[in-house]
């Protein structure tokens, strides 16, 4: 990695560096002659410095799918530059930066060897977060408090970064749906959407893990008679003290409170799809 960016910086005359997904600084060419306060501070500290972060995010970086030129910022002490996203095996690992401007047509050709070259599957997972109005996208380590930003936020689960793709739609889709609706938590995480999940395509799995075929039965019985418990105990002829047993349980297992109705509706839409996959 080192000897190809000194190469390209070399060619282009110009400094320049690649950051993985995650804001870390992997390399930066030996040229410093053109580096400006705000990649000294990121060399320094081998982090992207947040606001410096946001100032790239402002002009689409995070969702680019070729080049971007990033306007200079005085307070930031950041110079103009032209961003590069890095993809290895169509998966977005890093960003290639190159300070002041530059031909696309001198960079393209070593982008699949820079991508190659930054290392993804063997870091701690990350999570992606993502606020809507204005539009700023985060990678930061999965174990890391959350940013605070502005608005409505979604926050995906924890992804290898080289699933940062997966990770981004997840924290998209939350805060879209945090936006419409209020139910939801202006920080919506992807782990709390509930149904939503399931009707974005999460598999049925997952809410319904740990379940035995007599729990999934007895929990399906009573979402279908409308959490009436008298009905159904008499549908699967129990004793009620025997269904409030396994509704214990299959609150347990679950982690789900069955007395809150957005739970009920993911858990029963859970129900449903399982059932209907199982389809010949």
């Amino acid at each position: 990695m080192q000897e190809l960016l000194d190469e390209l910086s070399r060619v282009l005359g110009r400094g320049v560096s690649v950051d993985d997904v995650s804001g870390r600084v992997v390399a930066h060419s030996a040229q410093t002659d053109e580096v400006d306060a705000a990649r000294v501070r990121a060399i320094l500290t081998r982090r992207v410095p947040p606001e410096v972060a946001a100032w790239q995010d402002r002009h689409g970086v995070a969702t680019a799918t070729g080049p971007v030129r990033v306007p200079a910022n005085e307070e930031l002490g950041f110079q103009a530059r032209v961003g590069f996203p890095l993809r290895h095996n169509g998966v977005l690992v890093g960003y290639l930066w190159v300070l002041g401007d530059v031909d696309p047509a001198a960079v393209v050709g070593h982008l699949p060897a820079l991508a190659a070259g930054v290392q993804v599957g063997e870091r701690a997972p990350i999570r992606v977060v993502v606020a809507l109005r204005p539009r700023v996208v985060r990678t930061v380590p999965a174990a890391d408090p959350l940013p605070e930003l502005a608005g409505h936020v979604g926050v995906s689960d924890p992804h290898p970064p080289d699933r940062a793709g997966s990770a981004y739609r997840q924290a998209l889709a939350a805060a879209e749906l945090s936006s419409l609706d209020p139910a939801l938590p202006r920080v919506a995480r992807w782990s709390e959407l509930g149904a939503y999940r399931l009707l974005l395509g999460a598999a049925p799995d997952g809410v319904l893990a740990g379940l035995s075929d007599v729990l999934l039965a007895t929990l399906e019985a009573y979402l279908d008679a409308g959490c009436d418990a008298r009905a159904t105990a008499e549908a699967l002829h129990l004793h009620r003290t025997s269904l409030y047993y396994r509704l214990g349980r299959i609150a347990a297992v679950t982690g789900r409170d069955l007395a809150d109705g957005q739970v009920r509706l993911e858990l029963h839409l859970a129900l449903k799809l399982a059932r209907l996959a199982r389809r010949p």
